[in-house]
């Protein structure tokens, strides 16, 4: 199935619950069909209770590691505002970032998401922020639609903008997803080397890469201190991605 043919498949299969869920919440906003559809689907329910949820997971998550009362939060990589969106009301003392390649998300974020502060990035870094400057990063599902390049080129760049002592989440294609690979791209991933499959646009949603945990650990320690690997693993609605915890090290292990 082609991707235009999925995006309309995927809006008529919704478009009652969709139209229910307008009714039912019309102080909501919710972004242009297209712009769910690159990001997340084409469910304005989830899209909204799964981004609420999510935030309060990945809050969870950090506490574990950092106060997050009166931080700077960065949504790296954050589309429509799916999670963002939700943290002013969870930290109402921290400030809030957003920053995206898509023009277009991030001009509907600053027309219709409060209290968090937006950014335009192209899909190859720099950022528009300063060094040391925020101290909770998050990135879910961004690596797995970049080149091999700009893996490098990322990492750095996510370092840069860390504070000493921030604690980042980033989320990988990893060893679970060996079995999508097939033939050679197998091999390749046996061989801890990155997968890309790079027919369509960097970044796009159909521009995908796969990271071997060992390639990606390596590639991870060069800036911060691993925390925790999450492995992937098989669910109920897919394929969970590996989530990686880091630390910006006060001393870079140099390479």
């Amino acid at each position: 199935m082609s991707d235009n043919l999925r995006y309309n498949y995927m809006k008529l299969k919704n478009y009652k619950s969709n139209s229910s869920f307008i009714k039912e919440n019309p102080d909501i906003s919710i972004p242009p069909d297209y712009l769910l559809y690159e990001a997340h689907q084409i469910n304005y329910k989830r899209y909204y209770e799964n981004g609420f949820s999510n935030a309060n997971l990945l809050k969870e998550k950090f506490e574990k590691y950092i106060d997050l009362e009166g931080k700077k939060v960065l949504d790296w990589g954050c589309g429509p505002g799916r999670i963002i969106r939700h943290f002013p009301e969870l930290l109402p003392k921290s400030e809030f970032y957003g920053t995206d390649y898509n023009v277009k998300s991030i001009t509907w974020n600053k027309e219709h998401i409060k209290n968090v502060s937006f950014f335009h990035n192209e899909v190859s870094p720099p950022t528009v922020f300063d060094s040391d400057f925020f101290d909770v990063i998050y990135g879910l599902s961004i690596f797995t639609h970049l080149s091999k390049k700009n893996h490098v080129l990322w990492i750095d760049e996510l370092h840069r903008i860390a504070n000493k002592g921030a604690v980042l989440l980033l989320t990988t294609h990893g060893q679970a997803y060996r079995e999508k690979l097939l033939g050679q791209d197998k091999k390749t991933f046996d061989r801890n080397e990155l997968v890309v499959e790079d027919k369509t646009m960097e970044g796009h949603r159909t521009f995908a890469a796969y990271q071997p945990p060992k390639l990606m650990r390596s590639m991870f320690e060069r800036k911060f201190q691993i925390l925790e690997h999450i492995p992937g693993e098989k669910m109920s609605w897919g394929i969970s991605q590996d989530q990686w915890i880091l630390r910006k090290n006060y001393i870079p292990i140099s390479t």
